[in-house]
């Protein structure tokens, strides 16, 4: 079979550490898909270059890990939606709950209307901040992914120090979200298709004092530092069954209203004072590095790095048969 890597090419802007972290993730995909016999091509997707696509259209199946054009996330989406067009199978979540997850008010909005519990949230105006809105809140883009713009200074505790961080905010991104914090336990659970893997939970026991205890960019991002050091995350998480059920059951629930079960991804969620598990993001095509949280729910399920690979590959080519065979029987019933 013949496969075609998708990945975002970067730009001048990106650190050597940021091309690294993108680089190595798709020689790990690559290097899996060899060792099974395949074919594979790697395509890096720059701005106003669209040679890759001619590319994209002889394979047989795109391995799509192209999380945005020059470093921006909210490109991925176009990403997506070419896909979609051409027809090619392709791993990870389709356009509709690309597009939706990264407007993360959206998706709240969504998951709010279903009946499902979300913190408190608003889309940030400048100058413009709800008298009663319910405090400490957490101030973050909502366009954005992989812990951007978060950092301890995003967890506000007052009025002023609110509105002082959305106008910083404002600043540097178009769409600013305000989310009531959630205090308590940190749980991902992860999923590929129908399948979901086994609960894991970030710990912050460790944190320097004055830290608050979220998952920021340094955390992920900067090895090493007080942030990433004292952010643990622990697969399976050490549960009570009932509460695991409750959690398992919320995450599910978020996965399919979002995804419809396609793809591979990753609800985020807090567990409030009430003990009802809250759902902060869910995360379409998270990073899929061999030591990113997929993986490690992988490993905890049972599946190596290249059976987590291979299992989001046998994904890709059964849902696309069966929109294909969809399609068909639409277009035979029209026919008749």
């Amino acid at each position: 079979m013949k496969v075609a890597i998708l990945f975002d090419a970067g730009s001048d802007e990106w650190s050597p550490q940021d091309v690294a972290a993108v680089v190595a993730n798709v020689h790990e995909v690559r290097d899996v898909l060899r060792r099974r016999g395949h074919e594979v091509e790697l395509l890096p997707v720059r701005m106003n270059d669209f040679r890759w696509l001619s590319r994209v259209r002889r394979a047989d199946l795109v391995f799509n890990l192209c999380e945005g054009i020059n470093g921006h996330a909210r490109f991925e989406d176009f990403v997506v939606g070419t896909l979609e067009l051409t027809g090619v199978p392709f791993t990870g979540c389709r356009t509709w709950p690309t597009s939706v997850c990264h407007r993360k008010h959206v998706a709240n909005t969504l998951l709010s209307s279903a009946g499902l519990p979300v913190p408190a949230y608003m889309l940030a105006q400048a100058n413009k901040t709800p008298a009663e809105f319910p405090l400490p809140a957490i101030v973050k883009p909502a366009a954005e992914d992989a812990s951007v713009g978060i950092d301890n200074g995003a967890v506000c505790t007052s009025k002023r120090a609110l509105k002082k961080r959305v106008a910083q905010m404002l600043e540097q991104f178009e769409e600013v979200l305000v989310q009531e914090y959630v205090a308590g336990r940190e749980f991902n659970v992860g999923f590929v298709g129908k399948r979901m893997l086994p609960i894991a939970e970030i710990r912050f026991d460790t944190l320097p004092d004055g830290t608050w205890p979220i998952v920021s960019y340094a955390a992920k991002w900067i090895p090493g530092s007080p942030e990433d050091e004292g952010t643990i995350p622990i697969c399976p998480a050490e549960l009570e069954p009932e509460l695991a059920q409750r959690i398992s059951q919320v995450a599910r629930a978020a996965w399919e209203h979002l995804s419809e079960a396609e793809g591979y991804g990753r609800v985020d969620m807090r567990l409030g004072d009430d003990g009802q598990p809250y759902v902060l993001e869910v995360n379409p095509s998270p990073d899929l590095s061999s030591n990113a949280g997929l993986a490690r729910m992988g490993r905890a399920f049972g599946w190596s790095y290249d059976d987590l690979v291979m299992q989001i590959v046998d994904e890709a080519l059964t849902r696309s048969q069966s929109h294909r065979a969809a399609a068909a029987l639409v277009s035979g019933v029209s026919a008749a």
